[in-house]
C-alpha cells in the first residue's frame, strides 16, 4: 500500500501541470515564451499562467486561462508594456 500524497504535494504538481500546459499551448500556438511570469489560481480550478514573451524584457506578455478541470485553455489574453517583478525562468 502506498500513502497518499500530501494535500501541498498534490497542488504543488497541479501548479506545475499549469505551468507545462499553458507552455505547451503558447509555444504552439505561436508564441516564443521566456519565462513565467506568475501562475495564480483564480479560483477553484480555474488558473491564470502569465508568460513573458520573446524578446526577454520587451515587457510582452501572455496571460493563458486555464480550466484545471476540464484540462483546457479557455483564454488568452497579450498583455503589452509590462514591467515584471520576480520572474521564474522557463527551463
Amino acid at each position: 500500500m502506498r500513502p497518499e500524497s500530501s494535500n501541498t504535494v498534490q497542488q504543488e504538481l497541479g501548479y506545475n501541470e499549469i505551468i507545462r500546459l499553458g507552455e505547451e499551448y503558447a509555444v504552439s500556438s505561436g508564441y516564443e515564451v521566456t519565462d513565467v511570469a506568475e501562475a495564480v489560481e483564480v479560483r477553484p480550478n480555474y488558473w491564470r499562467v502569465r508568460f513573458g514573451l520573446a524578446p526577454q524584457g520587451s515587457g510582452k506578455l501572455l496571460d493563458v486561462e486555464f480550466d484545471e478541470t476540464r484540462r483546457q485553455v479557455v483564454g488568452t489574453t497579450e498583455v503589452e508594456g509590462a514591467t515584471g517583478g520576480g520572474r521564474i525562468p522557463v527551463p
